[in-house]
């Protein structure tokens, strides 16, 4: 078992602030360093050494238990336990920055309502909801990258991602601003999460006409006037919904985003439950209507499990307006596990992170077993 040694901070002063562009930790001194990572979103409690880790001694897992409570969790009720790295490791705003990491997910993710839930993400200056992160809802990994305050799948491990994208194609094509369209979205993915992960509960309840349009072919007059009956414009929608149902919170894919994705021939991301993943991302952050920082368009590209998944090219993130005098740095990292309360224990591993400029300095992973 190769053991992977960590890597110092290099230093560089950006107008009279110290940041730092590279950072590493293989966790196998089984104590967090504080000099890389901040613990304000965690307990104690909520923090363990698993052994072996990915490659060496051990690894970091942060654990979520259905008494736990969390920190910043505005007006809803949730569970948090994030590590996040230091402020002196952030990247100007702006730089191009590497990332790699392995991570695993031990317990329980319920194949329905367990909406929301975070388990990576990367913030920048004035974002709300993170730039880009992982997510696992009902059990199905998948990543999102924000255009401001509207929300894009750019890959997932879904059955189908092709159909997931096609989807959301369709969603972006909808009014987010009409209330009967949002309310219409909301009941599909009731209903196709009903039918997909309770089937037996759907056929004891919904009536066999419903069934029946929900599964009908594109054009047939029963699609047609199950789309009218929940304000739904495009009725081509219900045949790709079935792919977009496990994601949370649908309304927020509604409207146009400037966010184009490229998606590679094999783009279904491995599913991280009880198996390590490996992930890589470069990430260039960037708008074209910045005001200040950079005004170009932002850059994503994703590799998990050493395959290229996908490039992401657009409007990422937050606008930065003149009078917002944010500082521009970042983004930051956090992993760990953000959630609205579910009755499930759930422990996410973490393992080799390395964070630098160009990719060449990553710190290399030992192969898979």
């Amino acid at each position: 078992m190769m053991k992977i040694l960590i890597a110092p901070l290099a230093l560089y002063t950006l107008a009279g602030t110290v940041m730092a562009q590279t950072l590493a930790d293989s966790f196998d001194g089984k104590a967090l360093d504080q000099e890389k990572w901040t613990t304000q979103q965690i307990s104690t409690a909520q923090v363990s050494y698993p052994e072996p880790g990915r490659c060496g001694a051990a690894a970091i897992a942060a654990t979520v238990k259905p008494s736990d409570g969390g920190t910043a969790c505005g007006d809803e009720d949730c569970q948090r336990a994030e590590i996040r790295t230091i402020k002196t490791s952030w990247p100007k705003f702006g730089d191009e920055v590497w990332y790699s990491f392995s991570f695993r997910a031990e317990g329980q993710v319920a194949p329905t309502g367990s909406h929301r839930l975070v388990i990576g993400q990367w913030k920048g200056p004035g974002d709300d909801s993170p730039m880009i992160a992982q997510r696992f809802d009902d059990g199905v990994f998948y990543i999102t990258v924000q255009d401001n305050d509207i929300r894009r799948v750019v890959a997932s491990a879904a059955e189908k991602p092709g159909e997931t994208l096609a989807a959301q194609e369709i969603l972006g094509k909808l009014d987010r601003d009409d209330q009967q369209t949002v309310q219409g979205v909301q009941s599909l993915q009731s209903l196709e999460t009903m039918l997909k992960r309770q089937p037996d509960f759907a056929k004891q309840f919904l009536s066999p006409e419903l069934q029946k349009a929900l599964r009908a072919s594109d054009g047939a007059p029963e699609r047609r006037r199950i789309a009218e009956t929940l304000g739904l414009a495009d009725s081509s929608l219900l045949s790709h919904f079935r792919e977009f149902a496990f994601v949370a919170e649908p309304e927020k894919y509604l409207g146009p985003a400037a966010i184009e994705i490229i998606s590679e021939a094999e783009n279904r991301l491995p599913n991280p439950g009880g198996k390590w993943v490996e992930m890589v991302y470069r990430i260039k952050p960037g708008r074209m209507d910045n005001e200040i920082g950079p005004r170009r368009k932002g850059e994503v590209e994703i590799w998990a499990n050493g395959k290229k998944i996908v490039t992401v090219r657009g409007n990422i993130g937050a606008t930065l307006k003149k009078e917002s005098k944010l500082e521009l740095s970042g983004p930051y990292f956090k992993f760990g596990i953000y959630r609205k309360r579910v009755a499930e224990d759930l422990s996410l591993h973490f393992d080799e992170f390395s964070q630098a400029p160009k990719r060449s300095e990553l710190v290399k992973i030992c192969s898979a077993d």
